[in-house]
């Protein structure tokens, strides 16, 4: 059987931002989902580039190929974007695909395999591949750190409790069924976890399909890597507060040695903190025990990127694991105060 697929990339690129000869960079990065998409050797299928009011740059890229592109007139954000192009969508398949991920050519033949299936749950999540290197640290390491926890620790399993939208197909009558992405952020953060909860909330099961591996070209500074932690962690955040799903992320299995880490670091800050005011008993023993504990609960990250990745790299990730695991107790206690102080939902 013969499904016809429509695949739905938004995009958006700042005034600032050009084509780089870097491998991992900016518009480049577009040009790489792109043509890749092209030469699938499936070819029953329609591409909807929806422009999220981004420059021009980036629209004279996507008119280099045969998609049809909608163009909105100020940012509003990837889900409503996403929304915008499954609206317009002939497809019987809907597959969302990042601006900034690059699949293989067999990808969508994958994707009509599985759907053509009597077995198919309507649904199917792809994965990240962890086979690229990434020339700075803080980039090898979310993205290790990505296909650890929402992969490689899952890969006992047949079904994801994250939808990621690196690439994530649906049928479009399930799509419309349970109301698309949520669309009042206008920025790229939590919309596509939000609708994942929502179908497994409904009783619906997500597949993975590790076959279905997706390029994530992306290159972040140490700049970068905050502002991205900080916007999507306190977006999370909200979304948790929002649907009242927090349990829901506590129960993932794989996510375990993040919330311990989470709360062993929450620990040595209040520890801290409290020190400077009231000198605490032992004070250096608790803070070397809690150190100790904090690196046993991430040690199997630290071993799964030693044995991928090498001692290097490993090595660098534990200033990451420390970094990443104290913006994340910030996200937490800042979405809380902007949720029910400033009564900021979104």
């Amino acid at each position: 059987m013969s499904l016809k697929i429509s695949i739905i990339i938004p995009f958006f690129y700042s005034d600032g931002q050009d084509v780089d000869e870097n491998k991992y960079f900016s518009l480049l990065s577009f040009d790489k989902c792109l043509s890749a998409v092209f030469q699938q050797k499936y070819k029953n299928y329609e591409v909807i580039a929806v422009s999220d009011n981004s420059n021009q740059s980036s629209i004279d890229i996507a008119k280099k190929y045969p998609c049809k592109i909608i163009k909105l007139k100020k940012k509003f954000g990837a889900g409503y974007a996403r929304n915008k192009g499954s609206s317009l969508a002939k497809g019987q398949i809907l597959v969302f695909l990042d601006s900034d991920v690059e699949i293989k050519k067999d990808a969508l033949s994958i994707i009509n395999k599985n759907f053509s299936s009597k077995n198919s749950e309507g649904s199917l999540q792809g994965i990240y591949s962890h086979s690229p290197n990434y020339k700075d640290s803080s980039t090898q390491y979310l993205q290790s750190y990505y296909c650890y926890y929402m992969f490689s620790e899952t890969r006992k399993d047949k079904f994801t409790q994250t939808v990621c939208t690196s690439i994530f197909a649906i049928t479009k009558k399930l799509f419309k069924e349970n109301g698309g992405f949520f669309f009042k952020i206008n920025d790229a953060s939590s919309e596509d976890t939000e609708f994942g909860f929502n179908l497994i909330k409904k009783g619906y099961k997500i597949p993975i399909g590790r076959k279905l591996s997706t390029i994530h070209h992306n290159n972040l500074g140490i700049l970068a890597f905050i502002k991205k932690i900080i916007r999507i962690h306190k977006g999370e955040m909200k979304m948790y507060l929002r649907n009242r799903t927090m349990m829901m992320k506590i129960k993932q299995s794989n996510y375990l040695s993040v919330i311990l880490g989470i709360f062993l670091m929450s620990l040595m800050i209040f520890l801290g903190t409290i020190n400077i005011f009231y000198k605490i008993p032992y004070t250096k023993e608790l803070f070397i025990l809690l150190n100790i504990m904090f690196i046993l609960v991430n040690t199997k990250f630290i071993k799964f990127l030693f044995f991928s990745k090498g001692f290097l790299t490993a090595f660098r990730s534990i200033f990451y694991i420390y970094f990443h695991k104290f913006l994340l107790v910030t996200c937490i206690f800042a979405g809380i105060i902007e949720y029910y102080i400033f009564r900021s939902r979104y």
